[in-house]
C-alpha cells in the first residue's frame, strides 16, 4: 500500500499560504516572521529554536493556538526578529532569552543566576505570573 502524500501534489500549503488563509488580511507581523521562518527550514526546526513543540507551531500558523499567545509572540519576536530588551543583569539580551531566564529557578550555587532570579521579580520586563 501506497502512504503519505502523492509525489508531485499541489494540494498542501506552505507555511505562509496556511497562516494568510487562516490569518486573513490581519496577519500579525509575528506569524508572519513564524511563517517565513517555516518556509526557509522544517517547521520542527524552528519549534526547536523557539521551544515549543512542532504541533503548537502549526496551531498557530492555522490561528487555532489555544494557549498565551502573547509569551509566544513575544519569543518570536526575540529568537525570530531580533527584539531585545535590557535586562538589569545581563545588559541587552533577545526578548527570548528574558522570557528563558523568568522561568529558570533559583541557584544559589550560581552568582548570576542568584541575581537574576531576585532582579527578575521586579524587572518591567517580567512576564511570568507568580504561582503563590
Amino acid at each position: 500500500m501506497n502512504r503519505g502524500p502523492i509525489s508531485g501534489s499541489a494540494g498542501k500549503l506552505d507555511a505562509l499560504a496556511k497562516a494568510q488563509a487562516a490569518w486573513g488580511e490581519s496577519i500579525p507581523r509575528e506569524v508572519a516572521a513564524l511563517a517565513a521562518a517555516c518556509k526557509a527550514q522544517t517547521s520542527r526546526a524552528v519549534a526547536k529554536r523557539l521551544g515549543y513543540s512542532d504541533a503548537t507551531i502549526s496551531y498557530v500558523l492555522a490561528n487555532k493556538y489555544p494557549g498565551d499567545l502573547p509569551k509566544l509572540f513575544a519569543t518570536i519576536r526575540g529568537a525570530l526578529i531580533g527584539e531585545t530588551v535590557l535586562c538589569p543583569i545581563l545588559d541587552e539580551i533577545g526578548r527570548d532569552r528574558c522570557l528563558d531566564e523568568q522561568a529558570r529557578p533559583f541557584v544559589a550555587t550560581n552568582s548570576t543566576r542568584a541575581r537574576l532570579f531576585h532582579a527578575c521579580k521586579t524587572c518591567p520586563n517580567r512576564q511570568q505570573k507568580d504561582v503563590a
